[in-house]
């Protein structure tokens, strides 16, 4: 057989640059998860670690989902956020992926949202607590809480589109309550998005 042939061509197959740059991301969240252990506890610096890896971590689900030809969403809470992809005509929270899994934020860290230059309130109750984080499926018009009264299911803000695209065009803000520097995570229509230091 011809060392050209098509079947020895496949057996040669290498990455492509998406798959290369999945694993790049990856190292590099791991890699945030060092410093942060290394830096101790310095509110400036958590914040810093933490717009990092937000950014990170919506830089890989936007990868994943050209990648897989899937769409993908941000939903963000009082404490948290989590992704979650569209499958069977519903949105499910991606629970079973060590990287992508619902984030909590350290204690005392806030964040607010603005869409389109718009600040969303955040539902009090949209908190990434364990009863959110074990439901798979978001996409119910309401739940039971505890108390036995309904209330309207946590829905998706961000959506990363297989496309490339992100929309809508959105800033989320972290900071500690009395510390002046807070930073935001942005991201724009073109799938552009960055983490950058802010002043209050």
């Amino acid at each position: 057989m011809s060392a050209f042939s098509p079947r020895a061509r496949n057996a040669c197959r290498g990455f492509t640059l998406i798959e290369l740059l999945v694993v790049i991301v990856i190292v590099a969240i791991l890699f945030s998860y060092t410093t942060l252990a290394i830096r101790g506890h310095d509110p400036e610096e958590m914040i810093q670690t933490e717009a990092r890896r937000l950014d990170r971590l919506i830089q890989l689900a936007l990868e994943e989902a050209i990648l897989r030809g899937e769409e993908y969403a941000l939903e963000v809470g009082i404490d948290g956020y989590r992704f979650l992809r569209f499958q069977q005509q519903r949105w499910v929270v991606i629970d079973t992926d060590r990287i992508l899994r619902t984030r909590q934020l350290p204690v005392d860290m806030e964040l607010e949202l603005s869409l389109e230059e718009t600040e969303i309130v955040i539902d009090p109750n949209a908190g990434m607590s364990k009863e959110f984080s074990l439901e798979s499926e978001v996409d119910k018009f309401a739940e039971e809480g505890e108390d036995g009264n309904k209330r309207k299911k946590l829905e998706p803000q961000i959506y990363l589109l297989s496309s490339g695209e992100i929309t809508p065009e959105f800033s989320i803000r972290l900071f500690y309550p009395g510390v002046e520097t807070s930073y935001l995570v942005e991201g724009r229509f073109d799938g552009e998005h960055n983490a950058v230091i802010s002043e209050l």
